[in-house]
C-alpha cells in the first residue's frame, strides 16, 4: 500500500482573475525576484492536483491557508469577501482575512472576518506602512486576542524596518495573549534577531520563504529553541512553488513524527479543526 503524507501549505497568497498578472509585477518588482506564477485559484489549485513522490513515499498537499493584504482601507472588505467566497467554494482552502491600521470601525472588521468563516487576520506592514509595534495597533491586537483570531505577521525585510523581529518582540511582550505567526521564520534573513524572540505558547512561525536561504544548523538551532511544534510549512506561493520548498525540507531528513508535525499536524492543532 502507498504511503501518502499530507501537506498543509500555510502560506499562500491568491488574487481575483483580473489583478493577478498586475500583482505578481508588483510583487515581484519590490523584492526584486521573479515570481514562480501568478496567484490565481487556478493555479493554486494546478499546485494541488500535483503528486509529489519521493522514496517510495507520495507527498499530497491537502490544504492550503490563503490571505491576501490591503495596502489601503478601503480594499478590506472586498479582499475579506473575496477571501471568504473561495474558502466557501473549496474545502481544501483556509482564509485567513485582512484588516488595515486605517480601518478605524477595526471591531467591525474582525467580527466580520469571523462570521466569513476566516481563522485569522494577516498583516503586511511593510505594503500597509506601519510598524507591528505602534502603540495605535494595540487595540487592534488586544480585541483580536479577545476575540481569540490568531494574527499572521510578514516578518523582516531587507528594505524596511516595519516588521524587524525586535518590533515583534515588543507586541508578544506587551500582549502576550495574542497568538501569533511570524513568517519567514520570525525575520527572513535576520536570523539572530529572530532567535532572540521569547519562547512563548502563543508564539508559532511559519518557514516560508526560507528555506533556500537558511543554513540547515540554523534551521535546526530554531527547532531546538522554539521546539519543533511550534514551526508551519508555508510556501508563500506564488513567489515559489511549494513543492521545491518541500524538496529542501526533505533533504534536512526530519525523523517522521517531526516532519508530519512541520508539514501538516501543527497547524492542525493550531487552527483547532479535525480530519478529514
Amino acid at each position: 500500500m502507498k504511503k501518502i503524507i499530507k501537506i498543509i501549505d500555510a502560506h499562500t497568497h491568491v488574487f481575483p482573475d483580473k489583478i493577478a498578472e498586475k500583482c505578481r509585477i508588483s510583487v515581484g518588482t519590490f523584492y526584486d525576484l521573479p515570481m514562480y506564477t501568478s496567484g490565481t485559484i487556478s493555479e493554486l489549485e494546478k499546485i494541488r492536483n500535483i503528486h509529489f513522490m519521493q522514496d517510495g513515499i507520495e507527498y499530497r498537499i491537502a490544504r492550503q491557508l490563503i490571505c491576501s493584504p490591503a495596502v489601503t482601507a478601503s480594499q478590506t472588505y472586498n479582499i475579506n469577501r473575496f477571501i471568504s467566497e473561495q474558502v466557501a467554494a473549496n474545502r481544501n482552502l483556509l482564509g485567513f482575512g485582512t484588516l488595515h491600521p486605517e480601518n478605524e470601525n477595526f471591531e467591525e472588521v474582525i467580527d466580520s472576518i469571523i462570521d466569513m468563516n476566516l481563522c485569522g487576520i494577516k498583516f503586511h506592514s511593510d505594503f500597509q506602512h506601519f510598524n507591528i509595534d505602534d502603540k495605535c495597533m494595540y487595540p487592534i491586537y488586544e480585541y483580536a486576542a479577545k476575540k481569540k483570531l490568531p494574527v499572521l505577521f510578514h516578518m523582516g525585510d531587507k528594505k524596511l524596518d516595519y516588521s524587524s523581529p525586535c518590533r515583534l518582540k515588543r507586541v508578544l511582550e506587551d500582549i502576550p495573549e495574542l497568538r501569533v505567526i511570524a513568517a519567514h521564520m520570525g525575520g527572513y534573513s535576520r536570523w539572530n534577531e529572530a532567535f532572540s524572540l521569547p519562547a512563548s505558547d502563543n508564539l508559532y512561525f511559519d518557514i516560508s520563504s526560507y528555506l533556500s536561504i537558511i543554513p540547515k544548523k540554523i534551521f535546526f538551532d530554531f527547532l531546538e529553541r522554539f521546539g519543533y511544534s511550534h514551526f508551519f510549512f508555508g510556501s508563500d506561493f506564488p513567489m515559489w512553488n511549494p513543492y521545491e520548498m518541500l524538496k529542501i525540507l526533505l533533504k534536512y531528513q526530519l525523523d517522521e513524527t517531526m516532519l508530519c508535525g512541520i508539514t501538516h499536524d501543527n497547524f492542525m492543532k493550531f487552527i483547532n479543526i479535525e480530519e478529514e
